[in-house]
This record gives structure tokens, C-alpha cells and sequence, in this order.
């Protein structure tokens, strides 16, 4: 599993940070954190970005720094997967009958890094998840202000709206006790499934999965990948309860949910949800929910 954490220098990106370190603990993710620089940078940044002063005291760096930290934190120095380590010196075998003498490192188990670019927040972002073959971005916002970065700009939502991958957006801190899944009942991808499981897992939280209804019930369709959900989360040591909504009321129940619950969409390409919850649902989700929204590709 790879992560994309985008952050900027605020309390929402530390939030961002924190969450993702404990999903890293169970996933053993390849983790990159990501801070983007604008070019509208005033003169006296500018010149910063072409010398020493950039690396060591700019205030991104300065941050990235910090983030790295704080996320090696949450692991116990013996057991972090992403520590070189090194073991001193080995008689090593080199060839058929002869041995010498070497100085063992062992790398890191998974790569954490961390990367500064520089242009528009939203592109760049993009780019990243693109190159890195991203499985899922996460990123944190001021609730507060809907939802926006620093400067006022909805950096969450065009993430979302335009992100190939997964996105997870983190709120405020707050106890999440439910995830609210809601899956395409034809097209769900065995990722996204396990992304919903991380969730629930890294909440020690209820889960609730929604199947859509035209108002006569589950058809016998739905009803079969319902169950067939239902096992896979079971297996899991997680009991699910299975909600039924009817579409026409699917965006006034997430509405709801999303005040208490961390909500999770299936939005993939062939995605019905896509027909029936349209884009400017999800920014709104985005944008009011107190919870944090998890969109699923």
C-alpha cells in the first residue's frame, strides 16, 4: 500500500500526520509526505529556494521535518519498519572458500519519504499521487472555514473531484464510532473493501454498510453482494449491520450520517453512486460534514 499525505504548516496537516501513522502501524504502508510550495513565493523566498537557507530553515521544511517525526513516533524504535539499522561488522562468504570482513546495514523494511514541490497545491498534489502510483492520498483541512487550507483555497475538494486514487480528508479530532460504507452493490474493488476494514480498525469503531433500495426492498441481486460483503467483513472479526436506503433519500441520510460518522463513498468510474450522488454532493459532504470523508476508487 502506498500513502500520499499532502500537508501545509498547519494543525490540521499534524492531525493528518497522526492518523496516517496508525494506519501505517497495521498496513506497512510506503508512506510519502508531501508539502507544496507555491511559485508566487515573495522575493526574499524566492532566494531562499536556491541555497542552504531553503533546506534548513524555510518554514515547509521546517515542517516536513517536524511530520516525519512526529510520525516515527508512533513506533517503538526495535519494531519501526521504516529505521535503517545497522549491524556492525560480518564475516560475509565473497566467493567459493574465501571470507572477509564487512560492515552490515540493513535498510528499512518500507520507505518513508518526505518531498517538497513546487507550483499549484492541487497539480502538484495530483502529479505526485500519479508518479508515485498512490493508493490513497490523505490530507487534513481547517473544518472551521468548510473545509479549505491556509489560505482559503478548497484544496480537499479538487483533490477528491480529480484524484485517481482513494482520498481520505481528516477533520477535526474527534472519536469517530461508526463508518458508514456506502458501496456500489455491482462494482466494489476488493481495495476499497479493506480500506473501509483499516478504517474500522483504526477507529475501534461500529460499521454500518448501506444498501440501496428503489423503495420495494433489496433485490435479489443486491441482496447477494450484501451478504457477500457481509462475510468478507465477518471473517474480519467485524460485524457489520446492514442498513437499507432508498436512492432517492441517499443524500439527505449521508447528510446525517456525516455529522456523527466517518463516511465512506464508492465513487470508482463505473460507480453508480457517481449517478446518483453527483459531484457537487461530494463537495458539500466535504465542505459540512464534522466528520472525516473517506471517497473510495
Amino acid at each position: 500500500m502506498r500513502i500520499l499525505v499532502a500537508v501545509d504548516q498547519n494543525p490540521y496537516s499534524a492531525r493528518a500526520v497522526a492518523q496516517v501513522a496508525i494506519l501505517a502501524k497495521n498496513t506497512w504502508a510506503d508512506v510519502t509526505l508531501l508539502g507544496v510550495q507555491p511559485r508566487t513565493a515573495s522575493k526574499s523566498e524566492s532566494s531562499d529556494l536556491s541555497s542552504s537557507r531553503w533546506h534548513l530553515d524555510h518554514p515547509l521544511a521546517k515542517a516536513l521535518r517536524g511530520y516525519r517525526e512526529k510520525f516515527l513516533a508512533h513506533f517503538a524504535e526495535e519494531d519501526c519498519p521504516y529505521l535503517q539499522r545497522d549491524f556492525g561488522y560480518e564475516l560475509i562468504e565473497i566467493r567459493k572458500g574465501v571470507w572477509e570482513e564487512l560492515y552490515v546495514a540493513k535498510s528499512a523494511k518500507k520507505n518513508l519519504k518526505t518531498r517538497i514541490r513546487f507550483g499549484n497545491p492541487v497539480k502538484e498534489i495530483l502529479a505526485e499521487s500519479q508518479e508515485e502510483e498512490s493508493d490513497l492520498i490523505t490530507l487534513g483541512c481547517d473544518h472551521t472555514k468548510g473545509c479549505t487550507w491556509k489560505d482559503g483555497t478548497s484544496v480537499p475538494q479538487k483533490v477528491v473531484n480529480d484524484a485517481s486514487c482513494s482520498v481520505l480528508v481528516i477533520k477535526q479530532e474527534k472519536k469517530v464510532e461508526r463508518v458508514v460504507g456506502c458501496l456500489d452493490h455491482h462494482d466494489v474493488s476488493q481495495q476499497s473493501l479493506e480500506m473501509i476494514n483499516q478504517m474500522v480498525t483504526l477507529h475501534q469503531a461500529e460499521l454500518d454498510i448501506v444498501g440501496l433500495t428503489g423503495g420495494e426492498g433489496l433485490g435479489e441481486e443486491v441482496e447477494n453482494k450484501m451478504i457477500t460483503i457481509l462475510r468478507y467483513y465477518t471473517a474480519r472479526h467485524i460485524q457489520p449491520r446492514i442498513k437499507q436506503v432508498e436512492i432517492s433519500s441517499l443524500a439527505s441520510f449521508i447528510d446525517h450520517e456525516a455529522q456523527r460518522s466517518l463516511v465512506a463513498l464508492w465513487m470508482g468510474k463505473e460507480s453508480m453512486l457517481k449517478k446518483v450522488f453527483l459531484q457537487s454532493k461530494v463537495n458539500k459532504l466535504i465542505k459540512m460534514s464534522k466528520s472525516s470523508v473517506l471517497v473510495l476508487r
